[in-house]
């Protein structure tokens, strides 16, 4: 009774989806254990907490430049070809960050890895074109947090190779690891990944330069065919932009040098993250999808005031471990929420320049971030977290008045 239902809740998850699933299990399980330590590795190779966030400045910039043509790309050009290509590049690009003997290597390795997802976009839109209309919210959940549940381990693997081989040793062993899991997934989208888009153009380097000049006319049209409420959301949502580089990159630092916890013991914490995630992923994709996709960014964003306050306050691994819980749930919220008010007002046709345009947006929104996040954490390491304290209150007002989430307006909806 209990496998027949789980099956029956699960019975989207075939064909493209799977094989989303599993590779993005390889990328996640390996670069979980990258992540709690990439800005300390970045500092024990020469750079400053300002530099950390000028490198992580020019990599989104790298990724900004790469998005909108990679969403042309995927509209025009169809889904997979781009995404096999630039998975090989991306594994490959890991051999900066395996022998990088300063942060100069690690910066080329990420210049060239995010110049390589440039398939991004047509990943999105393959994962939306794949599933089902009435289980977004379900399945955006799920899609993000079971490849998670085979990460949980991943920070504690990573906390006993920094603990045995030291920050640097240890990190050159994780990247080593997600150079082959990157490999394999790449392999693997190359040989059972399905085209979803209806005949696509073939995609050759004639083809590939000219989407640069294409591509920004056919953003624009794109915007075009968006609603209005989408459109507020999206110009709401850059706010948010602020959020994740600060905390993807000073939080680290500030639990090694503030909290003062131990490095090997900081991944095995992190895990709890993760493990906590995996729990709340499936009530949380119920919760946007009976409670509404707006109703969850403001919970959401509400969770997120009391936790960023806890973590600046934070000074022991009990404290430290509630605040951890705190944003797992947050993230569970509005990740799947924001990605399925996209796709509900976005058509089909257009889903791969719409997701590629409003992640531009994100991204450009990230550059400065990045920047004012390292100049911040110089001149006081609890400042940047402060800022994210005032950003959250902002964001809960102007969703409540201003975001809409009315039918479908616009007739081209009517193809899924």
């Amino acid at each position: 009774m209990v496998l027949e239902k789980i099956k029956s809740e699960l019975g989207f998850i075939r064909g493209n989806l799977l094989v989303l699933l599993v590779t993005w299990t390889l990328f996640n399980f390996t670069y979980s254990m990258s992540f709690p330590y990439f800005s300390p590795f970045l500092r024990e190779l020469g750079a400053s907490p300002s530099l950390i966030g000028l490198i992580n400045a020019i990599g989104t910039l790298m990724l900004v430049i790469v998005r909108i043509p990679g969403s042309h790309i995927a509209d025009k050009h169809g889904r997979k070809q781009i995404i096999v290509v630039m998975t090989f590049g991306v594994a490959l690009s890991m051999i900066f960050y395996i022998i990088a003997p300063d942060w100069r290597f690690v910066l080329i390795g990420l210049i060239l890895s995010n110049l390589c997802l440039i398939y991004q976009p047509a990943l999105e839109a393959i994962e939306a074109d794949s599933i089902p209309p009435d289980v977004r919210g379900v399945a955006f959940a799920l899609m993000r947090v079971i490849p998670s549940a085979f990460s949980v381990a991943s920070p504690i693997i990573a906390g006993y190779l920094v603990g045995t081989f030291m920050l640097v040793g240890g990190m050159r062993i994780i990247y080593l690891l997600v150079f082959l899991a990157s490999l394999a997934a790449a392999f693997i989208r190359l040989f059972f990944l399905e085209e979803t888009l209806e005949n696509p153009e073939p995609l050759t380097l004639s083809s590939f330069l000219a989407s640069y000049k294409e591509s920004i006319s056919s953003i624009v049209e794109a915007w075009r065919v968006v609603p209005k409420n989408l459109k507020i959301l999206t110009v709401i949502m850059l706010i948010t932009a602020i959020e994740d580089p600060i905390f993807m990159q000073f939080a680290s630092l500030y639990v090694l040098d503030v909290i003062r916890i131990p490095e090997d013991q900081w991944g095995y914490i992190f895990s709890l993250m993760i493990l906590v995630s995996l729990l709340f992923a499936f009530p949380s994709g119920k919760f946007v999808d009976k409670y509404g996709r707006k109703f969850s960014f403001i919970v959401g964003f509400l969770i997120g005031l009391p936790a960023t306050y806890l973590f600046i306050t934070a000074r022991s691994v009990p404290q430290l471990m509630l605040v951890l819980i705190l944003f797992a749930i947050l993230g569970t919220l509005l990740g799947p929420a924001f990605q399925a008010f996209i796709t509900d007002h976005t058509p089909k046709e257009y889903r791969g320049r719409v997701f590629g345009l409003i992640g531009t947006l994100n991204l450009i929104g990230t550059i400065p971030a990045s920047v004012i996040g390292g100049i911040l954490y110089e001149i006081s390491p609890s400042l940047p977290f402060y800022l994210l304290l005032i950003v959250d209150a902002v964001l809960v007002v102007l969703i409540y008045v201003f975001v809409d989430e009315s039918p479908r307006e616009n007739p081209a909806f009517n193809n899924d």
